[in-house]
């Protein structure tokens, strides 16, 4: 039986989480330099309550469900996310996101490489260890294959709540994040060996993760937060903030109950106690530089980015995005520079112009044109060769 959240300000059995646990003192550490590990995670899993804190929590938690009733043209609108578990593998946990997270890195990478987003995704078991910060041994591999199956075994369900590239939110019955995940070594439905690991994402993860419905999360300062509530926290504040910004503003206010029931834990009616339940979480984002102080102003908190915010994912977002305009320049200018083709001739050889900026420019900029003629580097460099063009070595 899932437990419901209503919209009024109440406490909420959302989570088993108590006050005392976030109160553990953390280690007290100079904050240090340390080089980004951006991934790309899709926006959902960022923006919706899916974890839970701890592995004692994920044995006994019962999921996560938030309901809320609003009115549209007369008629009572239904908004709903639901999250719960296999019984026998338990809820995703912190350390679960972060596999998820590089697994949909994994498969970025592949996008880029093909063009396309790969219908699986293949890893190893010890390349996944070292993404999310794990010594490659047999306890972490074991450790790593667990939190995959959780992954496949964690049901979902949205009425508005799950949104696509277009921030629609999507009615879906039922699904996971990950529908089939195997093993290298297990045998498959026709009794071979795999060769290899990989996973499957379900088919509306799967749609946003190629409609780029993604953002970069950063796993290795994720794991370097030492609370698990604080690190949910960074999940959170990372979208909201990256949301803020595209709007223009350097800080984003957001409800306490809001926020909660995004993080999936327990909800304080009394202020002192929502303050104090945070604290923790709060102050160790501020000691590494991540966010400042924040404001509570009455049960709104405004959140604002710090210089690590500012380097570690706004800066690098931008310097893409500047690689990206740039790239694309360059590309006009040496298609613009290319040798007059006579009317027939461009009849006669569409390739042409994509075989001129290869010579020109190299498979970077060549490649989206190549692609949409089914071209490989290796045919396209053939092609250029052939129409008597120099082709990078």
């Amino acid at each position: 039986m899932h437990r419901k959240v209503r919209t009024d300000r109440i406490e909420s059995d959302l989570s088993t989480d108590d006050i005392a646990i976030f109160e553990i003192a953390a280690v007290e550490r100079e904050p240090e330099q340390s080089v980004p590990q951006l991934v790309w995670a899709e926006v959902n899993a960022l923006a919706l309550p899916f974890a839970v804190l701890d592995e004692r929590e994920a044995r006994t938690s019962t999921g996560h469900e938030i309901i809320k009733f609003d009115k549209s043209n007369g008629q009572q609108i239904i908004w709903l996310w639901r999250v719960w578990p296999d019984p026998k593998v338990g809820m995703p946990t912190m350390a679960t996101l972060r596999v998820l997270f590089a697994l949909m890195d994994i498969g970025e990478e592949m996008r880029k490489i093909t063009g396309l987003h790969p219908p699986r995704v293949e890893f190893g078991l010890s390349d996944l260890c070292r993404r999310i910060g794990f010594n490659a041994d047999g306890r972490h591999r074991a450790m790593i294959k667990h939190h995959i199956e959780v992954l496949a075994s964690t049901q979902c369900k949205s009425k508005g709540a799950f949104k696509d590239k277009n921030r629609n939110g999507l009615v879906l019955d039922t699904f996971r994040y990950i529908r089939q995940a195997a093993f290298a070594g297990e045998r498959d439905s026709d009794g071979n060996t795999l060769d290899t690991s990989y996973v499957i994402f379900d088919d509306p993860v799967r749609l946003n993760l190629e409609t780029k419905y993604i953002k970069q999360i950063d796993v290795a300062f994720m794991k370097r937060i030492g609370s698990s509530i604080g690190q949910l926290l960074y999940t959170k504040l990372s979208h909201l903030l990256h949301e803020a910004q595209q709007r223009g503003y350097d800080y984003t206010d957001v409800d306490y109950q809001w926020l909660a029931e995004r993080m999936g834990i327990k909800i304080y009616s009394q202020f002192w106690a929502a303050k104090k339940q945070l604290k923790l979480a709060i102050s160790e984002l501020v000691r590494e530089y991540y966010i400042q102080e924040p404001e509570w102003i009455g049960w709104t908190i405004r959140f604002k980015a710090n210089i690590r915010h500012e380097f570690g994912e706004r800066l690098p977002l931008q310097e893409r995005r500047k690689a990206a305009k740039q790239a694309k320049k360059k590309e006009k200018i040496l298609l613009l520079k290319a040798p007059p083709v006579v009317a027939s001739e461009q009849e006669i050889d569409p390739l042409w112009p994509i075989c001129n900026l290869y010579s020109s420019g190299g498979w970077t900029l060549a490649e989206p044109h190549a692609k949409r003629h089914n071209l490989t580097e290796h045919l396209l460099r053939t092609e250029t060769i052939n129409r008597g063009l120099p082709a990078k070595p």
